[in-house]
């Protein structure tokens, strides 16, 4: 039998993966902290990534970084993912996981949990923010069609200088449209992402302040559950491995930058991925 310290310990273990795929993505969001122009993502490698962290004891796998959906093998992945008995979260931006009778089936038996950005209230704020004409119309279509397929959204919120001032009119978009999760963040320069941090960074009162209000006005329609995450409380909680194994975690030295922690596929990935996160 474990003994209590033991119990604990198993329960401080990081239970989450990100798996990022960091060739490409459609979108080119200047504050965006995965690095880029990798090569491309290879089936064989994906799969055995996912297989990996299944035999490694972790509870939940989130595809993001570029759209997954940019590869025709992430449906497979997907699946087995489930098969393993891995939380499947998606994170995509909606371009390339178009409405069909395929894609409706995979999402509704082997999604857990969707999610979909949206960082304004209209599409002049969003657009802007996300670099792509149109990307606001079109997560809204892909957010009504999730939904009436029953499958747990969650809208995706980055607040910095760009949009700080919007987060009230998108609170009462949010309310709205009623999805199962809204996550509001606030901005964090990190990786890349730290070249924009004169343009796009809020102090952590403004913050607070203004999420804690966009929060309140949400939870009044009874059905979304909104989280709020500052930059502090995300640092060092989860590794991120990109779609070559190569596992990171944030840095110890500069909460800004990453770390690289080993290969997913060493012997000892596990207690090194445990020591940082």
């Amino acid at each position: 039998m474990k003994d209590s310290m033991t119990v604990r310990l198993a329960e401080a273990r990081p239970s989450r993966v990100v798996l990022n795929f960091t060739h490409h993505c459609a979108l080119r969001c200047e504050w965006c902290y995965v690095p880029f122009e990798t090569p491309r993502a290879e089936r064989e490698i994906v799969v055995a990534i996912v297989e990996r962290i299944a035999t490694l004891e972790f509870r939940s796998l989130t595809l993001g970084g570029g759209d997954p959906f940019q590869y025709p093998f992430v449906p497979d992945v997907i699946r087995r993912a489930k098969g393993l008995g891995l939380n499947v979260h998606v994170d995509t931006h909606g371009r390339s996981f178009m409405p069909s009778a395929v894609n409706a089936k995979l999402a509704t038996d082997y999604f857990d949990l969707v999610g979909l950005p949206l960082d304004g209230p209209t599409a002049t704020v969003h657009d802007s923010i996300r670099t792509l004409p149109g990307h606001f119309d079109l997560v809204l279509r892909r957010l009504a069609w999730l939904k009436s397929l029953g499958v747990r959204v969650k809208l995706n919120t980055m607040v910095s200088q760009k949009n700080a001032a919007h987060l009230p009119e998108l609170a009462q978009l949010v309310c709205h449209l009623s999805p199962w999760r809204w996550s509001i963040y606030q901005f964090w320069p990190l990786g890349p992402a730290h070249r924009v941090l004169n343009a796009y960074e809020i102090e952590r009162g403004a913050f607070d302040c203004l999420a804690g209000e966009a929060a309140k006005h949400v939870r009044t329609n009874k059905l979304t559950v909104v989280e709020i995450s500052d930059q502090l409380s995300r640092r060092a909680t989860y590794p991120l491995v990109h779609h070559d194994g190569s596992v990171f975690a944030h840095s110890v030295s500069d909460p800004n930058s990453f770390s690289r922690v080993c290969s997913i596929f060493d012997v000892e990935a596990r207690e090194l991925i445990d020591d940082y996160c």
